[in-house]
């Protein structure tokens, strides 16, 4: 695929579109989500107190019912109103007995009593009813053998039933010696459960009652039929919201096995939703204009003098350091401008000196390439001074002459890391010539692991420490003691050299330690070991001095190294 190359002004462009565009449609689809989250949520609250109190007042009517029903039967008289029905004071006992009982729960249920033989005997509903129950299935059947308050849903295929009626009650009705003689029976109507449930819902809202077997009882809405029922009942299982999203919301009654179902629709409608994602559409088009126009003319204001700049910088670079770019601008850009002009003109000055520089350099090369006789000069002489002392049967000169040529060949090597044997080698070759002015006066050995002798270290390192503690160390004494040991741990390659001279002053061992030590008089070559060693491997090694009562002890902490590349 090929790689699209933008330029400048086309980035930013792009950048300026996007810095404009992006916020705007992120704030505008978070702020549609987060409205219809805000609604959804309290719709579902809304719709958890509607549930709540549909379910309470529902339970609270079964309830009364259930407490009425007690109430008649506790003392026996229904039963004894019974047995007597020629006297007319019985009969209307009776009535006013049920009419009373009636008050608690009116409106909401029709009280009538039923003998055992399923004969209507008594009741409180006005309009025409059925005179007989049946006995063998049904509500009666289902009732005879329980001692409280049976709850039924009535059939409405079966036309031995009442089709006004959707729910019975049957409570039994037994004489002071046990023997069952009746039962007070409660019927509820669509009219009694539109007058429980009236004003706990909407007008777009569904109520649905399901009995202990999950068959529909009652529906808030009168044109529903059993198969509608029974397919809100299935939505509400399967929690499904495919066809108008509606929130579904169920509430038990656990101790007789009843459910109200709560049907809501969504707080937006499809309808609604369309008509913002059309508003937020056209929004996000009049906003892509505005900023299309306000991306254009700050494209051109920043890439305009970027674009000079660039042309300018070509010319530079082909070798016109006399181009000048002007401009009248006081922002950023024009600052910017003006430190390229700025540049153009250093350049011009550092290409003018560096050539006069450059003429510099080659006459000091000559005289350098001069001067290079000199080391070769010093050897001849030395190896003459070496010969005649032999000759001469002067051998302190010939060793003096003989190790001053070997240190002179080694400072002047071109190599800057030399292996630590080597370092060792010219350390002897100076010992070599102390010994000689302070004869018998101390006794040099080192302690090197055979396996660190290839360490490599900067050349020349080692003898500022052991011309210190022969000079200023041993200072005063005439059995002294110098020993060179090293080790390796982690990486970090130790030196040592100590001496169990006189001591360090504490003032020097100061120097020494400090992070930055300022040159001092007479240390200079202390002072050049500690910034060789910053220079080659940074702060984290260095040089470091301690005293104890035996003597002075003055060690070198660089990195355990075996190649000269790595030194």
């Amino acid at each position: 695929m090929k790689k699209i190359h933008l330029s400048f002004r086309g980035r930013v462009f792009l950048a300026c579109l996007a810095v404009a565009l992006v916020p705007l449609f992120l704030s505008s689809i978070v702020m549609v989500r987060l409205f219809t989250a805000s609604l959804n949520r309290q719709s579902e609250q809304e719709a958890q107190r509607q549930i709540s109190e549909i379910s309470s007042r529902f339970t609270a009517l079964l309830e009364d019912c259930e407490n009425v029903c007690r109430e008649q039967t506790k003392d026996g008289s229904v039963a004894r109103y019974m047995i007597d029905t020629t006297t007319v004071e019985m009969q209307r006992g009776m009535y006013v007995s049920l009419y009373q009982a009636s008050k608690e729960i009116y409106g909401h249920a029709q009280i009538s009593v039923y003998d055992v033989g399923g004969r209507l005997r008594f009741t409180t509903d006005t309009m025409t009813r059925g005179d007989r129950l049946p006995v063998y299935w049904g509500l009666l059947k289902k009732a005879s053998g329980k001692k409280q308050m049976t709850w039924y849903r009535t059939d409405p295929y079966l036309n031995l039933t009442d089709s006004r009626v959707l729910m019975q009650g049957a409570y039994p009705i037994e004489n002071s010696g046990g023997a069952r003689t009746g039962y007070l029976v409660l019927d509820f109507t669509r009219e009694n459960f539109d007058s429980i449930f009236s004003g706990f819902y909407s007008l777009t809202d569904t109520i649905l009652l399901l009995d202990a077997h999950q068959r529909p009882i009652y529906c808030s809405r009168p044109d529903y039929d059993a198969e509608k029922m029974e397919e809100i009942a299935a939505g509400m299982e399967k929690q499904t919201n495919t066809e108008d999203d509606t929130q579904y919301l169920r509430a038990n009654e656990p101790e007789r096995g009843f459910s109200v179902i709560l049907c809501r629709q969504a707080p937006i409608s499809a309808p609604a939703m369309q008509t913002m994602g059309t508003v937020i559409l056209a929004m996000s088009l009049l906003s892509l204009c505005l900023c299309l126009s306000i991306s254009g003319i700050l494209t051109r204001s920043i890439a305009k003098p970027v674009s000079q700049l660039d042309k300018a910088m070509e010319k530079v670079k082909a070798g016109d350091l006399s181009i000048r770019v002007r401009s009248t601008r006081n922002d950023e850009l024009g600052r910017l401008t003006e430190s390229f002009n700025r540049m153009v003109i250093d350049l011009n000055s550092y290409l003018e000196e560096r050539v006069q520089k450059q003429k510099d350099l080659n006459e000091t090369t000559l005289r350098l390439y001069q001067t290079q006789l000199n080391p070769h000069f010093l050897y001849n002489t030395l190896d003459t001074i070496k010969w005649n002392a032999r000759i001469r049967q002067i051998p302190e000169i010939a060793v003096l002459a003989e190790n001053l040529a070997v240190i002179l060949r080694k400072s002047i090597s071109s190599k800057p890391f030399i292996p630590l044997k080597e370092e060792l080698d010219t350390i002897d070759s100076y010992i070599r010539i102390q010994k000689i002015r302070f004869s018998g006066r101390f006794l040099y050995e080192t302690e090197i692991p055979d396996q660190l002798e290839e360490c490599m270290i900067p050349k020349m390192i080692l003898q500022p420490l052991v011309e210190n503690a022969i000079i200023h160390g041993l200072d005063g004494c005439d059995n002294g003691y110098i020993c060179i040991y090293a080790a390796q741990k982690d990486g970090v390659l130790s030196i040592s050299v100590t001496d169990d001279g006189c001591g360090m002053s504490a003032d020097m061992v100061d120097w020494i330690n400090s992070p930055a030590p300022a040159k001092r008089d007479g240390h200079l070559g202390l002072y050049n070991v500690i910034q060789i060693l910053k220079i080659y491997y940074g702060e984290t090694y260095g040089m470091h001095a301690q005293v104890e009562e035996d003597g002075t002890t003055v060690t070198l902490r660089l990195p355990f190294r075996k190649d000269e590349n790595n030194g």
